[in-house]
């Protein structure tokens, strides 16, 4: 068994958020799938049960872990860009960025790192 979540690259918050919810959502679809085969003994309630718990699912993985996880991380990485070099060095280091418009905006980041003479990210050295 294999098991499909969503993640975003720069936001470790918004990741746990959204698989979270594919969690919630995979076990609605399994519950849904169960109560679905429980209504072939049970009768016509358990279908409308089990539709409802399908339903369920797909609300918590396309809505809840997809839309609003990427809401959470578009806010999480607005804030983290400005203050965590980690963040903003993998920014960097993805080409997403120039050094020079990530270390005009994260000071810290300015301070930690540097470009060496081949181009490439480097710690700056402790005098």
């Amino acid at each position: 068994m294999f098991f499909i979540f969503t993640s975003f690259q720069y936001s470790n918050k918004a990741t746990l958020f959204a698989i979270l919810m594919d969690l919630l959502a995979y076990g609605c679809g399994l519950g849904g799938i169960v109560v679905l085969l429980l209504a072939l003994k049970m009768g016509p309630l358990f279908v409308l049960l089990g539709l409802g718990l399908i339903a369920l699912a797909i609300f918590f993985y396309f809505f809840m872990g997809s839309k609003i996880g990427a809401k959470i991380a578009k806010k999480d990485f607005q804030k983290k860009i400005y203050t965590d070099p980690i963040v903003a060095y993998n920014y960097v280091n993805d080409g997403k960025a120039t050094y020079q418009e990530i270390a005009a905006i994260n000071p810290a980041f300015a301070a930690k790192y540097e470009v060496n003479q081949f181009g490439k990210l480097t710690l700056r050295k402790k005098n």
